[in-house]
């Protein structure tokens, strides 16, 4: 877990934010080639104020609209996708919190995000039970008390190795499914760093195991029944563009490295159309094409932060307007099937710029496409793609799960 005191925030898009992003990015290629962990780059964002963003100045943060908190987002995954990454389920929770602001305890825990605290996640779990069905085998049962006890196995804990407070999901003994907050650090709870991907490495995405954890009252955030008519919301399609965030922000890495590429060749083939790389017109057009690609599919992820901005701004007591949240989740559905596309293909050719010696395992080029390979298996797009088009023909909702 990194912990650090104090918050000293650092607005995007000033000179310390830049400065903060090259020192973050700077040591990107080799802590993902030595397979390091960026607990420092983590603290810094955290000593930053990267997690208090969204919280209005009046509760001790910078008051960034949606749009705004998702292009910083994807100024940090430019520098690195895994730190960005991190942070995922963290502004899920914070908007959770603003959503419902007007209890005493979310502002509590808004509070604790102010002083810098970070919250992960421990929600997905192995096994037969359906992706999204929000059953699990995780379960909190009253401890005989008033408060409960916590016990089970989570997998998938995305920045949870960093994080000051855990978010978990769990089963009821009364048909229904709580989320908790409990400390990192709390007896009982134990976290294994046993995420083996071949992208995305060091995010923290390993095992969370809980053995009879205390859980006080004040710590369950919900408790919903299973058979609950489910109600408007744009948290699902937050934490879907989240990912997306992070793919935009790896394609205009991509265009970094493509640069620094061509400007580090020498030479060229003798039947190449110029002497020198930079000065050949075909790789001149392959780096506008990634440029482009990397440059719409930034525009893409604001247009849909603009939509959950919009939906957010509609909520009455906490739901926002049915038709907003269902467009929000309806555009950011159709950048993971557009992204999901042309990103691969991107840091594919990538490659290319460079020919054999784009290989050289130093370079680390590669890391683009595992990266973005792995963060876009979160959920199927051909599943995704599918109901967009029920949706467009029949109308029918789209899946009402955080998994969708």
């Amino acid at each position: 877990m990194t912990t650090v005191e104090g918050v000293n925030r650092i607005l995007p898009g000033s000179t310390e934010w830049t400065t903060l992003l090259a020192d973050i990015g700077s040591g990107a290629k080799n802590r993902d080639l030595e397979d390091v962990n960026p607990f420092d780059q983590v603290a810094a964002l955290k000593r930053a104020g990267f997690g208090t963003l969204r919280l209005p100045e009046a509760l001790g943060g910078a008051g960034l609209t949606v749009p705004q908190l998702f292009s910083a987002v994807i100024d940090v995954a430019r520098a690195d996708p895994i730190v960005a990454h991190i942070f995922r389920t963290h502004f899920w929770f914070v908007e959770e919190r603003l959503r419902t602001v007007s209890s005493e305890g979310s502002r509590q825990w808004l509070a604790e995000v102010a002083a810098g605290r970070v919250f992960g996640n421990a929600f997905s779990e192995k096994g037969g039970n359906a992706v999204g069905s929000l059953v699990f085998n995780t379960r909190l049962l009253p401890d005989g008390s008033g408060g409960f006890r916590l016990d089970g196995q989570k997998f998938y804990s995305t920045g949870t190795l960093f994080s000051d407070y855990l978010t978990v999901t769990a089963t009821t003994d009364h048909d229904s499914v709580a989320t908790v907050v409990v400390p990192a650090n709390r007896a009982g709870v134990k976290l294994v760093d046993d995420w083996d991907g071949f992208g995305q490495r060091r995010t923290g995405t390993g095992t969370t195991t809980f053995t009879g954890v205390a859980v006080s009252a004040d710590e369950v955030l919900s408790d919903s029944p299973y058979d609950a008519e489910p109600v408007p919301t744009v948290q699902y399609a937050s934490l879907q563009l989240f990912i997306h965030a992070v793919v935009a922000g790896i394609l205009a890495n991509v265009v970094d490295d493509g640069i620094a590429l061509l400007r580090s060749r020498d030479r060229s083939f003798s039947h190449a159309v110029a002497e020198r790389p930079t000065d050949d017109p075909l790789l001149q057009r392959q780096l506008g094409e990634l440029a482009s690609t990397a440059s719409i599919a930034r525009a893409v992820v604001l247009d849909a932060a603009e939509a959950i901005a919009a939906a957010t701004a509609s909520e009455v007591d906490g739901i926002p307007d049915a038709d907003l949240a269902a467009e929000a989740q309806l555009r950011a559905a159709k950048v993971k099937v557009h992204l999901d596309d042309v990103a691969p293909q991107a840091a594919t050719r990538l490659l290319e710029l460079g020919g054999a010696s784009a290989a050289s395992r130093q370079r680390n080029l590669d890391r683009h496409w595992r990266n973005i390979r792995t963060i876009t298996l979160h959920n199927p797009v051909g599943y995704k793609a599918r109901a967009i088009g029920e949706n467009l023909l029949h109308g029918t909702p789209l899946p009402a799960n955080a998994y969708f």
